[in-house]
Formats: C-alpha cells, structure tokens, sequence
C-alpha cells in the first residue's frame, strides 16, 4: 500500500489527521499487518530517512491498538527507543512516546512542530508499559552485506515489497534435523517368528461357520419390526426364535408395541399374541387392540386370532362396533366406501366360519348393511344375514 508510505512521510499534516487518512487507506482488518510492515521500518533506521518519519511511525503503531499495555507492537517501539547511540531520530521518538496517552492537544499538533518542540526539551524514555524479554527473533528485512548502497531506488524497492505483498506474513523455520534411533538388536529377541524347531499341526473348528443362536439378534429383528416390514427371511428366522422356551421374556413385548407390529408386520403379530393368549397379560393386548383406529391389517389380526382362539363374545361384539361407528365418522366418502368394503368382508369371514353369534348384534349389522346400500358389498353381506335368519325360522 504506497498510501501508507505517503502517510509516513507527510510533515504538514496534524497527527489526527494522519491517523483518519490512515483508517481511509487501511481497514481495520489489515491493521497487523500493516503494523509489521511499520515496525520493520523502525528496526532498520535506513529505511527512515528523517525525523519526521519516525514520529510518524511511532504515532501510528501507538494508535493501532488500545489501551497501550495490550499492544502488540509495544516490543518494537521500546527497542527503538533504547537504541545506542542515541540520535535525533531516537530522540523524537522518546519525546513521543513520552506524550502518551497522547492528549487532543498533541493529535491537533502537525509532525513539523512535535519535531521543533524535541530540538527544544528533549527527554528521556519515562514508564512505557512494557518489560523487556529475552528474545532470539530474526526481523524479515536483512542487511545485504554485499550492498552498502543507499540509493532511493533500493529504499522504494523494500518499501514496496513490505507493503504490497505478502513478506510480513511469511514464517522461517530452520530445518529440525531428527536422525532415526538406531535399531535394537538382541540374538535372542523375537524368537517366536521364526518358529525353525517345532512343528504345529492345524486343528479345524466344525463350528466355526455354524449359524449360533443369539438372543440379541431377536431383540434386534423385533426392534426392527416396530419400524419396517420383515422380509421372508427376517420373518422365519424370529417366528423360530419366537417359539423357543422363554424367548418372550428376552423380548421387550409390550401392549405399547402392539399398534406398531400390527402396522408394519400383522403376521408377526398374530404370532405373538397366540403366544400370549394364556398370560394375564392378553387382555391388556386385547384393549388395545379395541382402541386400534380401523385398519385392514388390524381386521386382520382380529379374524386370525379369532379363528385360532376362543375369544370372548364381548372383544368381538365391542370390535365389531367399534369397526362400524369408525366407517360412520369417516368424512371422504371415497376412503369410507373403501372401509366399507373391508368391514363387510371381514363380518362376511366371521360369519361364514361361525365366529361370531350374528343374533347378538343381527340389528346392528343389519342397519349398518342399509345404510350403505349403494356398495355391492354391504349388500351381499345383507343378504347372507337374511338367509341366516331364514334357516334359523325354519
């Protein structure tokens, strides 16, 4: 940024005034940066050619970062300020610094009357907020030996190359030499591979690609149940494990996973609850499924279990209502003509394999038939409860 190395040679301009340009020139996320920059100019005085410069240096690292012990060019602006021997270049500076914080009387002053007022008083370094370290850092400008020149064009070359590119950001590191350790040898380490003396014959496990029974491989295809169909495979292998001595009491069986095996798998839950029919248990499941909402795979399990299980007559009268004021409630006709179909299927199935006692709830059905007249099954099951009827008068 040549803007910058304008800055820092303006005389005529007040101090606030070079700090705004400053702030117009360089945002304040390259402030580090061009600090770096700036302390390199101070660690070669070459670079600076007049006082004026080097108060302008000063005053803009001092101004980079407040209050003045967290700034991180405190280190540069002591070593300047303790340079041997001292000139008028380093004298300026002490006489700045000096001045901090600086007040709004020095920030209106211009860099040409600070200069007259250092030829006047001149001081030394009072308490700078910093302590000296032991330091073994390399600057990132190095003398050329071989050139002692110090002509204006070398001095615009380096001032150049510091602030328009990336030299302040670059890092040396010496090469870190670590030779290898040398490899521990010993005649009678590692013996074992290199097993020349004995000879091993191969003993052969018949077991060890046989399928072994896991209780935790049922938990998992049962876990995995609740959230997905079973395929053929998956479903055999837990129906095996199903019907094992205790494997339900390695299961989480509860009534609150009913609804989801229904959903996903109602094979698998018929098998279940066959199993449980002889616990205490069974009417907790039989309740949920009463407050199951209508499904054809709910219809289901009820007709299987239902055909493998002497249920009690109230479960099926209460289901069989259930099923018709669900149809009732349904506002799309579309999806209620669908359940329509479903429940007069399933009562067809009932009755047809002398499941249910129709006499107990004949009105019932027989309303529900009317009331859906329209729908071919409805009427078929109608007419099945007639000729029911029919033979039981003769």
């Amino acid at each position: 940024m040549v803007e910058v190395t304008d800055i820092i040679q303006k005389t005529e301009d007040t101090l606030q005034s070079l700090w705004n340009q400053f702030e117009i020139f360089c945002p304040k996320c390259l402030h580090f940066k061009m600090g770096q920059c700036i302390a390199s100019l101070l660690q070669h005085e070459y670079l600076l050619n007049s006082d004026c410069e080097v108060i302008n240096s000063v005053f803009l690292l001092c101004q980079l970062a407040q209050p003045q012990e967290l700034n991180p060019f405190n280190k540069v602006i002591f070593n300047y300020a303790n340079r041997k021997p001292v000139d008028s270049k380093i004298t300026a500076a002490i006489y700045l610094i000096n001045l901090l914080p600086f007040s709004q009387s020095t920030l209106s002053s211009t860099t040409a009357q600070i200069q007259k007022d250092v030829k006047l008083i001149g001081a030394p370094l009072k308490n700078f907020p910093y302590s000296p370290k032991p330091d073994c850092s390399l600057p990132i400008v190095l003398d050329d030996p071989e050139n002692d020149s110090k002509e204006e064009k070398h001095y615009k070359e380096v001032l150049s190359q510091l602030f328009d590119s990336n030299i302040s950001e670059s890092v040396f590191l010496p090469p870190l030499v670590r030779p290898p350790p040398p490899l521990y040898s010993d005649p009678d380490d590692l013996v074992w591979m290199c097993p020349n003396d004995n000879e091993y014959p191969f003993a052969w496990e018949p077991n060890i690609s046989a399928d072994k029974d896991k209780p935790e491989d049922a938990k998992k295809l049962f876990i995995l149940a609740q959230r997905q169909a079973l395929e053929t495979q998956q479903y055999d292998r837990l129906k095996q494990e199903l019907y094992k001595d205790d494997c339900l009491q390695t299961l989480p069986v509860t009534p609150s996973t009913l609804p989801k095996l229904v959903d996903k798998n109602p094979l698998l839950a018929v098998d279940i609850l066959l199993l449980l029919a002889q616990t205490q248990q069974f009417a907790d499941y039989l309740a949920v499924l009463l407050n199951m909402d209508l499904s054809l795979h709910s219809m289901e399990v009820v007709n299987k279990i239902t055909a493998n299980l002497e249920l009690p007559p109230q479960f099926i009268h209460y289901y069989i209502r259930s099923c018709i004021t669900n149809c009732t409630e349904i506002p799309d006709k579309n999806t209620q003509h669908r359940f329509v179909r479903l429940v007069c299927v399933f009562l067809t199935a009932l009755i047809r394999n002398r499941l249910v006692n129709v006499q107990d709830i004949l009105i019932e059905i027989q309303a529900f038939c009317i009331d859906h007249s329209r729908i071919r099954e409805a009427t078929g099951l109608f007419r099945l409860l007639k000729s029911l009827d029919t033979k039981d008068m003769s």
